[in-house]
This record gives structure tokens, C-alpha cells and sequence, in this order.
């Protein structure tokens, strides 16, 4: 799965893998690339996608084959200019930086790295609350928007992502109808590979149905044609748009935070702890890769109580 990804990354970069030079000299994204690939099966699947996605950022702006040795601070500068102007958040930035000085370092322990970075953001900006109160996912849920149009879509993914313990978008996008059975959710998180279970509620149940698309594998019509309403065409240019609808739903209900991808997953969390919901049945719910000291206590959580947590904060939420 992974080195199918290093080979996908490679027809982005729109080079040839023989024939890629940079005037004679080692270029840069194919030895990041050849580095990469050597740490598949050795380094986390997390750590190798943030590489592989910072390169194919980095890629997107130099647009053309470089040397470690054109790899300036000026030109770390202007990228992450032009990041900030794409609207790419500190800590994004951050990750994007520090990935490609891992992989400049894995590929030229000799060079000045540190000197390379010094004029660009690689600490951690503390975030802004990302959760929703129950009262705003309640009048999102319910604003009137017209059927099978994208803002009802984006709307419906969002619940889907609330009701389904906080799936990440990611692995919504690519649910398959055989990861559907006997009334449960059984998936692998795409970010850490951890299994989650997750039965299926009633209303979870009736977005599903909405959405089924005869033929496809996926639940969801993102990764394919979008069935006309915006969200296909590959997994990040879905995101983008479901980003886009979500930031004008937000509006629309008057949700005062700004609304993205990763909130409906915060919203859950955040809602489960206040309802005096344990911080290990969240942990396993959300999927996370836990501290060795939580542990033990992990493995001890019965499936039900997951289960019966949901159903308590789906029930709360169409009461109000």
C-alpha cells in the first residue's frame, strides 16, 4: 500500500524516474523519494505519509528538478510564503518544513540543514478550540438546504463524521461497502492503523443510504465521479471542497468557529468528555495510538460501552 503511494507520488512530480537529473547533480525530490522508499516497513506509516505529503507540496512550488545544493534559505523562505498564502496553517507549515529537513538530512548528513531553516517556522503554534457545542451541531443539522446539492452533502458527511465516533475524513472517504457488516463499521485508521468498530445508528444508517452510489465500492461518492455534487475527482481535491462547504455551512448556521475537516472528530471527543464519557473509552473510540500507560486499561474496555456512549450522544443531540 505504501510503495504504491511512493510510485503514485512519482507521476506527480511529473519526472522520470531514470532520467531525472538536476544539471548533473543529485536531485533532490528523487533521492527524497529513493530515502523514503528504504523506510517503508521500518518507520511509522504516519512519518512516511508526512514526507511523502511535504514533498509533493515542496514539488507543487519549485516546480522543476533541484539539487541539495539549490535548496537555499531564500528559497525556504518563498515556500513557505507561498504556503501562507495558500492558507496553509503554522502548524502544517511546521510539519511540511521539518519532514523535508529530515529527509535533507537522511540524504546529506554534511549539510547545514539548521542554516537552511533558520528563517522559517518549524516550532508549534498553539490552536484555537476546534470543537462545536452540542446547540451549533444541532442547528446545522438543522438548516434547510436543498436535497442532493453539495452544501447538503458536506452537511451529511460532517454529521456521519459526529455520529461515527469522529471518523476522520480521510477514512470516510475511503469506507468501502465491505467494511459494512452485520451492523457495524469495521475499518483501520488510514493515519495510524489502528481497527475501529463502530455500530451503526439509525441516523448514521439513513446518510449511508442517501448517498449509495450502485456499482461504486465506496460508501461515499468522494473518490469517484462525485455524483454530481462536488466531492470527487481524488481524495485531496474532495477535501478542498468539503473544506470550502463547510466553511459557507458554517456561516449558514452561525457557528461562530470556523469549520473544518477535523472538527466534527474534535466535536465528538470533546462532547463524550463533558458527558463524563472516560477518557479510555474516547482513546479506542478515536481510534489513537495510546500511551503505554493507558494501556491496560484499553484493552480492558468492553465494545458495548463504546457503543452505548454513541448512542447517548447521538440521542442528545436530536433532543435538542
Amino acid at each position: 500500500m505504501i510503495k504504491l503511494s511512493i510510485h503514485f507520488t512519482f507521476s506527480l512530480f511529473g519526472r522520470n524516474r531514470q532520467t531525472r537529473k538536476s544539471k548533473g547533480k543529485l536531485d533532490f525530490c528523487q533521492a527524497a523519494l529513493n530515502s523514503i522508499e528504504s523506510l517503508v516497513g521500518i518507520r511509522a506509516k504516519s512519518t512516511i505519509d508526512n514526507y511523502q505529503t511535504a514533498l509533493r507540496s515542496f514539488s507543487s512550488y519549485t516546480k522543476r528538478p533541484l539539487a541539495i545544493e539549490d535548496i537555499s534559505p531564500q528559497l525556504m523562505e518563498g515556500y513557505q510564503r507561498w504556503l501562507t498564502e495558500k492558507g496553509i496553517s503554522l502548524n502544517t507549515i511546521s510539519c511540511y518544513m521539518r519532514s523535508l529537513r529530515s529527509l535533507i538530512n537522511k540524504i546529506q548528513p554534511e549539510a547545514d540543514s539548521q542554516r537552511l531553516f533558520n528563517n522559517v517556522f518549524t516550532g508549534k503554534e498553539r490552536t484555537e478550540k476546534r470543537s462545536l457545542s452540542i446547540e451549533d451541531v444541532s442547528r446545522l443539522r438543522q438548516l434547510t438546504l436543498p436535497s442532493q446539492s453539495s452544501l447538503s452533502f458536506a452537511r451529511d458527511l460532517f454529521l456521519f463524521s459526529f455520529y461515527a465516533l469522529g471518523m476522520p475524513f480521510v477514512d470516510i472517504a475511503h469506507l468501502r461497502e465491505t467494511q459494512i457488516k452485520n451492523g457495524y463499521i469495521d475499518y483501520r485508521r488510514h493515519k495510524t492503523g489502528q481497527r475501529v468498530c463502530v455500530k451503526l445508528e439509525p441516523p448514521m444508517l439513513r446518510i449511508i443510504n442517501r448517498y449509495h452510489v450502485a456499482g461504486s465500492p465506496y460508501v461515499f461518492p468522494i473518490l469517484n465521479d462525485g455524483d454530481g455534487m462536488g466531492m470527487g475527482k481524488g481524495y485531496e481535491a474532495g477535501r478542498a471542497r468539503y473544506n470550502h462547504h463547510l466553511r459557507h455551512l458554517g456561516k449558514l448556521a452561525n457557528v461562530q468557529r470556523k469549520l473544518t475537516s477535523y472538527v466534527a472528530r474534535h466535536t465528538w471527543a470533546s462532547t463524550a468528555y463533558h458527558s463524563n464519557v472516560s477518557l479510555p473509552v474516547i482513546s479506542k473510540a478515536l481510534g489513537h495510538s495510546s500511551p503505554n500507560t493507558t494501556q491496560v486499561y484499553l484493552q480492558a474496555i468492553d465494545d458495548h460501552s463504546i457503543e452505548a456512549a454513541n448512542r447517548m450522544l447521538i440521542a442528545h443531540l436530536m433532543r435538542v
